[in-house]
């Protein structure tokens, strides 16, 4: 039987004017859409004022719930300020679903030292980003200007790459990504709780740039056409995500996969993309999804691995999302990571960034 997550964003990625439930739940997206139009237009006439931090703020954002990719590019693009341009760079991220009190600065990572190997203290995106990143200070709390002046206080962070928060409107962004995905896209258009929006398309003339993240979809440039003709900005590029190589969780070694009995398992927005990444190199035999952002226990991982067992494998496949939740849980079993690559068409995004921190900055 599918969980919630999953009708919910099969929901949210049809035409929601075929149910039943279009009525109650446009109901409750149309106050969502006053509340939110209400605020954007109190900072639009400067009622409401955002923050402006010493920093230059980029923010990697989207406007749907779900995985659309965000924390694998925050690190490219953090990789890129900190070793080619040689800023001294902090990644912000919410800490959402952590043990660690947000409203909290939250060191997890500095120049020198990665403090937490558990995601479900600190979180799985954050450690997602120490993991991946280099020379990088990674930072949770769920006050972005709290967080933008202790980086610079106590690391002299030149640039700040905020994980998500285009719709917090508190901090102002030197410069704002939006990543859409190109099979989802804005999926059926509504706001919640009937669609996945956030907030409504037309707010994406906030963005200087926008990036289109591709997982097998062979239509990628069609999707990119239909997307600009709703964004109405040609700044926009596709980010590719690859397999990158699959590795042992203990031991960090790579494994050649040769269709191979396997059980998978995820928590991530997009649970279906991870599924389709494994068709090409195992025969997956059992699956179980979690909601985003699961806390992990023993027992989950004690199930999967009687499930794994019982349809004859001992490997177990994940995500790297959710392998930095499961470490104090695995035993004696192959538990495998998907590792996947960014691959960018061309350098456009990188060179608008670069051009804008050499005028904010020099």
């Amino acid at each position: 039987m599918k969980n919630i997550k999953v009708l919910i964003n099969e929901y949210h990625y049809k035409k929601a004017s075929k149910s039943l439930f279009f009525l109650p739940l446009g109901f409750f997206a149309f106050f969502y859409y006053m509340v939110i139009s209400s605020k954007n237009i109190l900072y639009k006439f400067g009622v409401l004022k955002e923050k402006k931090v010493k920093p230059y703020v980029i923010c990697v954002g989207n406007l749907t719930t779900g995985g659309v990719g965000k924390t694998p590019i925050v690190c490219e693009i953090a990789n890129y300020i900190a070793n080619n341009l040689n800023k001294k760079t902090a990644i912000i991220s919410r800490g959402y679903g952590a043990k660690l009190n947000n409203k909290n600065v939250n060191v997890i990572k500095d120049y020198k030292k990665t403090y937490f190997n558990d995601g479900l203290i600190c979180g799985d995106e954050a450690l997602l980003c120490a993991k991946n990143t280099q020379n990088c200070v990674i930072l949770t709390c769920r006050d972005r200007v709290k967080a933008v002046n202790f980086a610079q206080n106590n690391y002299g962070s030149e640039v700040i790459v905020l994980d998500d928060g285009f719709s917090n409107r508190k901090i102002k962004k030197d410069f704002s990504i939006l990543v859409v995905d190109s099979k989802k896209q804005f999926g059926n258009g509504f706001l919640l709780p009937l669609g996945p929006l956030r907030e409504p398309v037309n707010q994406a003339k906030r963005a200087n740039y926008f990036i289109v993240t591709n997982k097998n979809n062979a239509q990628v440039q069609e999707a990119v056409i239909e997307i600009t003709k709703k964004i109405k900005s040609d700044k926009i590029t596709v980010c590719n995500f690859v397999e990158d190589c699959f590795y042992n969780i203990k031991n960090s070694l790579q494994i050649i996969p040769s269709n191979q009995k396997a059980a998978a398992f995820c928590a991530i927005g997009q649970p279906e993309q991870f599924y389709e990444y494994l068709k090409n190199h195992f025969d997956i035999v059992y699956k179980k999804t979690f909601k985003d952002h699961h806390a992990y226990s023993q027992d989950d991982i004690n199930n999967l691995i009687e499930k794994a067992k019982e349809n004859g494998t001992n490997t177990i496949i994940t995500t790297q999302k959710d392998e930095v939740k499961i470490l104090p849980f695995i035993k004696d079993i192959n538990f495998v990571s998907l590792k996947l690559k960014a691959n960018f068409n061309d350098m456009g995004l990188f060179w608008a960034i670069e051009k804008g921190i050499n005028n904010e900055i020099e």
